[in-house]
């Protein structure tokens, strides 16, 4: 009895003294490996070369694009909608800059412009809130969008 007494402390205080509990965010989009140091310990994290090549791949086979969100800030069709939207894309740059980026999409026949290059729905809809004085006839759509320069390597 007193044996499994010393075997049972032994077990509980040797557990308890190893045990580490710590939570920590990796910074990176999961295509590098990433190393986190704490006290005592080192926590490495690594994956297969392969899964990098693969997850690179995919970005270049979809042209940098995933799914997101825009702003379409012009639509029309007609002899001057090409002027129409070239005019609308200049506005937006003029007043806003490039970092939100602007495209032009011609949809045969139509014409138009989006902004922006958003993750969720909720970030565009909050851009929209801010040009919305200027662009009155805007509204935020699904399309596909760039992927942030910072995180592809």
């Amino acid at each position: 009895m007193k044996q499994s007494l010393y075997i049972l402390f032994f077990l509980i205080f040797s557990v308890s003294s190893f045990s580490q509990t710590e939570t920590f965010k990796l910074e990176d989009s999961g295509i590098t490996s990433a190393e986190h140091e704490s006290g005592n310990g080192t926590v490495k994290i690594t994956q297969d070369i392969r899964l990098r090549q693969i997850v690179k791949r995919h970005i270049e086979v979809s042209n940098n694009k995933f799914d997101g969100w825009r702003v379409q800030i012009y639509f029309g069709s007609g002899q001057k909608a090409m002027a129409a939207a070239q005019n609308a894309k200049r506005k937006f740059l003029i007043r806003y800059g490039n970092k939100n980026g602007a495209y032009i999409v011609y949809d045969s026949p139509f014409f138009k412009v989006r902004v922006g290059d958003f993750r969720t729905k909720a970030e565009a809809m909050y851009f929209k809130s801010q040009i919305e004085n200027t662009f009155p006839q805007s509204w935020v759509i699904p399309d596909k969008v760039y992927y942030p320069i910072e995180s592809v390597e």
